[in-house]
This record gives structure tokens, sequence and C-alpha cells, in this order.
């Protein structure tokens, strides 16, 4: 008799997984706002080396990453 009861679990499951994954797709149709005038950045004038070039203009370069050298728990199933 557990057969039937266990039949029924799996279709509710079956029936709240599809309705979990409908929801999960409603949203308002049509294409995205466009951005707020006040949100727009204003671009700031760069300062210029005056002609030397042994200035450097920008941010410094960062450090590449480097992956750890102990295995990840998942790195198996990779």
């Amino acid at each position: 008799m557990s057969r039937p009861s266990s039949l029924k679990r799996a279709a509710a499951l079956a029936l709240v997984f599809g309705v979990v994954l409908l929801a999960a797709g409603c949203g308002r149709r049509g294409p995205l706002e466009p951005p707020e005038a006040a949100a727009t950045p204003v671009p700031t004038p760069s300062p210029t080396a005056g002609g030397d070039p042994s200035v450097q203009i920008g941010h410094p370069k960062a450090k590449p990453i480097v992956p750890p050298k102990t295995p990840f728990l998942l790195d198996p199933i990779l």
C-alpha cells in the first residue's frame, strides 16, 4: 500500500516543482527601463603627462590571481 502514497507524493512534488519554475519565470515583458539621467557618470578630464615619458598615468597593474595549492573538495568531479 505504500506505492500509491509514494506515487501521489511524487506527483505532488512534481506539481509543486512545476509551479515554482513557472513562478520563477514571471516578470514584465518589454525592454528594460533606461537609467536616470542623474545616474550617468560624468567623464572627468584625465591629467596629462606634460610630455614627460617617465611619468606614469593610470593605475598600477594588480597582482595576478594565483590558484590555491590545496585541492578543492569538488575537484574530483570536475
